[in-house]
Order: structure tokens, then C-alpha cells, then sequence
């Protein structure tokens, strides 16, 4: 199994998730415990059409309210997780999932960008952007129907 800490920016993170205080041995099943965590959440919130807040997630976005709900549910399931796995004091596995998720989620939004169905979809939903809602083309069709005068003209009388 690759270890995906081997980056030397990665090489610090390591060092940290040790002093922390997992064995060297806990580290690459950590962050293999962490990747398939996200990948479950990731799948789990495509489904239930939580899509473009998950992507927010992965990128990092989290100041608005819907994302940094989905982060902090994450973030729970992957404390459990951890916690069951590893065999961990809830501390520790608060320590280690602060330290592995920024490096887990950025991985796995590099990996879905590169994924061929990922770029469909955004590209999908770019465009869905842009089109108008039915609200807005309900307003607008009301709009143009009240300021709407027909031309009626009076038959002549015969």
C-alpha cells in the first residue's frame, strides 16, 4: 500500500501524526482508515445529492453553514472510525483526524478532477448553472403575460 505522506511537505505530517502519538506502524493505516472514510462520505453525499456542497468540502470551502455541516460529519465518522480501528483514546483520534484530513481531502479531490465521470458531471452541472429555475421562468412568463396587451381590434359594422 502506497502511503501517500512520501511528498516531502508530507514527510512533516508524518513526523506530527508520530509525536502525536501513533506508532510508526498506525501511520499508513491511519490514513488508509482516513482516504476510504472520505470516500465512503464522498459517496454517501453524491447520492443523497449533496454534491456540490461535498465538492466544497473537498476543496476546503467550509465558511458556509451546509459544508461545514458535511465537514463536521466527516470528521465524526472518521473519528469512529478511528477510534474503533486503531484502538485510540478519543484525544488522540481528534489530534490525528485534524492532522490527516486537510492532506486526505485534498488527495481525493486531485484524484476525483482527474476521474473522466467526475469532469462530465461538473461540467453537467456548469452548465445546469446557467440555465434559469422554474421559478424564475414561471416570474418571468407572469411578467411578460400581465404587461401583455393584445392588439384587439374592433370589427368594423356593417
Amino acid at each position: 500500500m502506497p502511503v501517500p505522506f512520501l511528498q516531502r511537505s508530507h514527510t512533516f505530517a508524518a513526523q506530527l501524526l508520530h509525536k502525536a502519538g501513533l506508532s510508526v506502524s498506525q501511520i499508513p493505516e491511519a490514513v488508509q482508515i482516513a482516504r476510504e472514510t472520505v470516500e465512503h462520505w464522498l459517496n454517501k453525499e453524491l447520492e443523497s445529492g449533496n454534491a456540490q456542497q461535498a465538492v466544497l468540502v473537498l476543496k476546503g470551502h467550509i465558511q458556509e453553514k451546509a459544508p461545514q455541516l458535511l465537514f463536521d460529519k466527516l470528521k465524526d465518522m472518521l473519528l469512529l472510525k478511528l477510534i474503533l480501528r486503531l484502538g485510540i483514546k478519543g484525544t488522540l483520534a481528534t489530534n490525528i483526524a485534524t492532522l490527516i484530513l486537510p492532506f486526505v481531502l485534498k488527495r481525493v479531490y486531485d484524484l476525483a478532477r482527474q476521474n473522466p465521470k467526475m469532469q462530465a458531471w461538473w461540467r453537467e452541472q456548469e452548465w445546469r448553472q446557467r440555465l434559469p429555475c422554474v421559478e424564475k421562468v414561471k416570474t418571468k412568463l407572469k411578467d411578460v403575460g400581465q404587461n401583455f396587451t393584445p392588439n384587439r381590434t374592433t370589427p368594423p359594422r356593417a
